[in-house]
């Protein structure tokens, strides 16, 4: 520990330096206190940052992830990406590594590890979904994520030589089909949507490539019915009332109030995640006509929500998904999520473009292009069989055969 001597008209900051072969005290002087207590905190943190490496041998996995969570996610992450990755950690990580010392990990037990969690799930497990689930491929992808994120500020700490999840390889996933609604279908739904709110829910929802928290967010301020477009600018979730203290209330753009004082979650608008999720949306004309007879019976309040109860209170996810199911079942379609709605409108507008990425993009706001292709692959493979018979009923049909026959053999 320094120390602080007062010398005349100076101070001097006293302390042991370690960093040689041998110890030795120094002083060092200043000519003002404020300066010499500045050096003398300096000194200390130095100190207890050497004291928590020389200890790292006892740290566990889980007692690091409190640190990475305190010193690095409060600061660096959004508060979905918070609530998400302590999730993960208190879920996955912490039953499966936790007890674990950082230095027994491993190249060889990082692989060990994600071949356990790519397993279904076995009788007394401690890895798997809560649910008795095997662990998704998206699951699985934000674990690596996450712990490759984590485990680099373990290297910068000093608390670890090397990353053991730098170069590791994940599991050949072995992903399900989406489940979506075909056009037919989609048109099969409305005619049996009897509920004008769930009717213009499910077309905006289609029509618009929303999200479904983004779709319960659209306040009238952001349709433009002139130029026929909505715009995308923020979103409706609940948040937990822990994350929303710690992260002091970042991207929060409004908080609605609680309606039971005991509530350990609130309702909040948040911008969106990525910048590209922050779009201009351009609509059907009809689907604009739609809209604007909607608003004529819709009630006037405050925050001015195009989905919302009549005291003005917003539509919640849970809500509009019930919905949904009852209308899907008393039509005779498949079970799909609401969320389905977007794969449709996705597939649907990537067919009608001939495969127009950037365009499809737009519309969806994902961040890149390659989420598109990695999801929506089938229908582009689909579009380029489409562009080679096209070739040849254009192009090929017309004079190749009559170029064939007059060939020569090239010398």
């Amino acid at each position: 520990m320094a120390s602080i001597v007062k010398r005349n008209k100076s101070y001097a900051v006293v302390y042991t330096d370690t960093t040689g072969e041998k110890k030795r005290q120094k002083w060092e002087t200043y000519y003002s206190l404020e300066e010499a207590q500045q050096r003398k905190e300096l000194l200390e943190l130095c100190s207890n940052t050497r004291t928590e490496v020389r200890h790292q041998c006892v740290q566990t996995v889980e007692q690091f992830f409190v640190q990475y969570v305190e010193l690095y996610g409060v600061s660096h992450w959004s508060l979905s990406t918070y609530q998400a990755n302590c999730s993960l950690i208190r879920r996955y990580l912490n039953p499966a590594i936790g007890m674990m010392r950082l230095q027994e990990l491993s190249p060889r037990v990082v692989a060990q590890l994600y071949h356990r969690f790519a397993q279904l799930p076995q009788q007394g497990g401690h890895c798997h979904a809560p649910t008795g689930k095997a662990i998704t491929t998206q699951t699985l992808r934000s674990l690596h994520k996450l712990l490759h994120s984590a485990f680099e500020q373990a290297v910068l700490w000093e608390y670890l030589v090397r990353n053991p999840f730098h170069g590791a390889s994940l599991p050949t996933p072995h992903p399900s089909p989406l489940a979506f609604l075909i056009p037919e279908q989609v048109r099969q739904l409305l005619d049996n949507c009897t509920n004008p709110i769930l009717h213009m829910a499910v077309t905006l929802a289609f029509a618009g490539t929303l999200r479904k928290g983004e779709l319960l967010a659209l306040t009238w301020q952001d349709v433009d019915f002139a130029e026929g477009s909505i715009r995308v600018s923020k979103t409706l979730c609940r948040v937990s009332n822990y994350a929303l203290t710690k992260l002091q209330g970042r991207d929060i753009l409004y908080q609605f109030p609680s309606v039971l004082s005991t509530a350990c979650t609130t309702l909040v608008f948040k911008r969106p995640k990525t910048k590209a999720s922050s779009r201009v949306i351009y609509l059907p004309a009809s689907v604009m006509s739609e809209l604007e007879a909607f608003k004529a019976f819709s009630p006037a309040t405050e925050l001015g929500l195009v989905f919302c109860y009549p005291d003005g209170r917003p539509i919640q996810e849970h809500t509009l998904t019930d919905r949904f199911h009852e209308v899907l079942k008393a039509a005779g379609l498949p079970q799909v999520t609401f969320h389905s709605l977007r794969h449709s409108s996705i597939t649907y507008k990537l067919v009608l473009s001939q495969g127009d990425l950037k365009a499809v993009q737009g519309d969806s706001g994902h961040a890149q292009v390659d989420m598109i292709t990695d999801l929506y692959g089938h229908i582009l493979e689909n579009n380029r069989m489409t562009n080679a018979k096209r070739m040849d009923e254009a192009f090929f049909q017309k004079g190749y055969s009559k170029q064939e026959s007059n060939a020569r053999p090239i010398s």
